[in-house]
């Protein structure tokens, strides 16, 4: 009797133990779920360890993971929505490397990442913020199918990325430097460089070139020619809304475009207004001739439009300089007019000198913006967009009519 009493007793420790150990682990696992957001999307296990929704103030960071649970290699986004801030600003970088620095908004941050199979790529966001007001916003990661199959998916598949050019900006690019990395307004954006191979696209019954892939997933065209029946000075207005130009493009849209204008986006095309100190100089100007530091990012106005112009930061980010340069996809030696961009450089007795690019292929800033001179169309087709082709001259790349 003693014996099986013992043994009861201990059968009872044992349970009780039990219980408790499961009290315990789910007690934990609750820490866990409340803590953490695990999201299986296809083959991608995503893991927001500290939920998918944030609401910080002050300095601060989250953290979160992507897993590749299949044998091959994936794409996913990265995108931030239903963001409420103010002067908030975030890095986010990666264990592969990525390295993002941008201003809190919506957006989408990085249009197609690539996973390799059975790989985690962990990632932490660290937020910067000069009050001690709230931010918040959501933060968004999903698989990348391949019946997507966007323009932008096939230009990204077809071309290497690189971070980094093979010459610096403000020298000739010569060479083709492939695919780069940068920031716009947007977010993340790919843009072509050198003398560049297959960046051609048939549209509307016209040749274009791409410029870049803009951060919504929208892909930035250049007509590979200028508008030869027309040319029009640029006006003495500082902004391009009223300029004389931005009349001729809006005829020749109508005339020849119009059609299309389901595969053509919207875009905030950027023109430099904001003049330096000395009130001669805008601010173009020592970005891109003195300091030689071009960016996509609008520093000036934006004007939403669904036609415009190059800015003079994308034509040096293409590989153009103050000296001639035969040898970059925007040099067409059937171009026999020099043609202006939007952006300015120079303001003297109220008239106003914007950036052009001359035969030669090079950047000047020296031109009266009342002279006539050529004019080469810009335009932005739609994220959504398919295409067919592989984007050489041979080949080029086709908007899918649906």
């Amino acid at each position: 009797m003693r014996l099986r009493f013992k043994s009861v007793l201990v059968f009872i420790f044992i349970m009780i133990i039990a219980c408790a150990s499961i009290g315990v682990g789910y007690l934990f696992y609750n820490e866990v779920i409340d803590r953490s957001n695990v999201v299986v999307d296809g083959d991608l296990t995503i893991n927001f360890i500290n939920g998918d929704k944030f609401d910080l103030s002050g300095n601060a960071s989250i953290a979160f993971s992507v897993t590749n649970n299949s044998d091959e290699q994936k794409y996913y986004y990265i995108q931030l929505s239903d963001v409420y801030a103010s002067d908030v600003s975030y890095e986010l970088t990666s264990s592969d490397n990525l390295d993002v620095t941008n201003t809190l908004k919506s957006d989408i941050i990085y249009n197609q990442v690539s996973i390799n199979s059975n790989e985690t790529i962990n990632y932490t966001m660290n937020f910067t913020s000069n009050n001690t007001q709230n931010y918040s916003g959501v933060i968004k990661i999903g698989l990348r199918t391949n019946e997507e199959n966007s323009f932008a998916d096939v230009i990204l598949t077809n071309n290497n990325i690189s971070n980094a050019t093979i010459t610096p900006y403000g020298e000739s690019a010569t060479l083709d430097e492939g695919l780069l990395e940068s920031q716009d307004d947007l977010g993340v954006a790919y843009y072509f460089r050198g003398a560049s191979l297959n960046n051609n696209v048939d549209f509307a019954g016209f040749s274009w070139k791409i410029v870049k892939i803009n951060g919504d997933g929208s892909v930035k065209l250049v007509l590979d020619g200028i508008i030869d029946e027309l040319s029009s000075y640029y006006s003495d207005s500082s902004t391009f809304s009223d300029s004389t130009i931005k009349g001729v493009l809006d005829s020749w849209y109508d005339t020849y475009l119009s059609e299309y204008s389901s595969y053509i986006a919207y875009y905030k095309y950027c023109n430099d207004t904001v003049l330096e100190s000395n009130n001669t100089n805008y601010i173009a100007y020592s970005r891109v001739v003195t300091n030689k530091i071009p960016t996509f990012v609008c520093l000036g106005y934006s004007e939403n439009e669904k036609i415009g112009l190059l800015t003079a930061d994308e034509v040096m980010m293409a590989g153009g300089s103050i000296n001639a340069n035969q040898n970059y996809y925007l040099y067409n030696e059937s171009i026999e007019t020099a043609y202006y961009t939007m952006t300015n450089a120079r303001i003297n007795n109220e008239i106003v000198y914007p950036f052009i690019v001359e035969t030669d292929g090079s950047l000047n800033y020296s031109t009266n913006g009342t002279l006539v001179r050529g004019v080469r169309p810009v335009l932005n087709i739609i994220k959504t967009a398919k295409v067919t082709g592989s984007g050489t001259v041979e080949d080029p790349y086709t908007i899918i009519m649906s």
